[in-house]
């Protein structure tokens, strides 16, 4: 659902050529929307979805759900198409993916939105984004009064880091980044 208020700008950056073959990757997955487009319109994607389908981070803000619901929503949305799911912590995962040296050439991150989570989810996918690659970093233009450092933080902190590795695409409600 909240996924959709990105739509035209999530789509402004992926590949225009539908038939291309890409590795995507997505950090907070929820109920699987965002990935369920691109396995949808892509049909070449190489789709990986990280999430701990769990209760909240504890840096994020708490979520009122019912994660186990919303665990069976995501494997129902995608019962369909065939993509890799990881249901762990989100550098755990990103750090396994990088000892199994795959990269990947786009990569969602729309995990938690507390903005250290942030810092170190980007650094993690940093090093597994291919070189072009794209990083689009979800609601950063938002403060939010339930996280101890704002989003937007962990994005400027990440952006001060890779000043001469990244160029900004995109910046407003979600960001969009691209390894140089």
């Amino acid at each position: 659902m909240w996924f959709l208020n990105n739509f035209d700008i999530f789509h402004y950056f992926l590949p225009a050529d539908l038939d291309k073959d890409f590795s995507y990757l997505e950090i907070g997955s929820f109920e699987g929307l965002s990935a369920l487009n691109v396995l949808f319109h892509y049909k070449n994607a190489k789709v990986t979805t990280i999430d701990l389908w769990d209760q909240s981070n504890v840096n994020s803000e708490a979520l009122e759900v019912n994660f186990n619901e919303v665990e069976k929503k995501f494997n129902k949305n995608l019962e369909d198409y065939t993509y890799n799911k990881i249901k762990k912590d989100s550098v755990i995962a990103l750090r396994e993916i990088l000892r199994k040296k795959l990269s990947f050439d786009v990569i969602y991150i729309d995990g938690s939105h507390n903005g250290e989570d942030i810092l170190s989810d980007a650094i993690e996918c940093y090093k597994i984004l291919s070189l072009e690659g794209i990083i689009i970093f979800d609601d950063i233009g938002h403060h939010n009064e339930n996280v101890s450092i704002q989003s937007y933080v962990g994005f400027q902190k990440f952006c001060e880091i890779y000043k001469d590795k990244v160029k900004i695409l995109y910046l407003g409600k979600i960001a969009v980044i691209k390894k140089l």
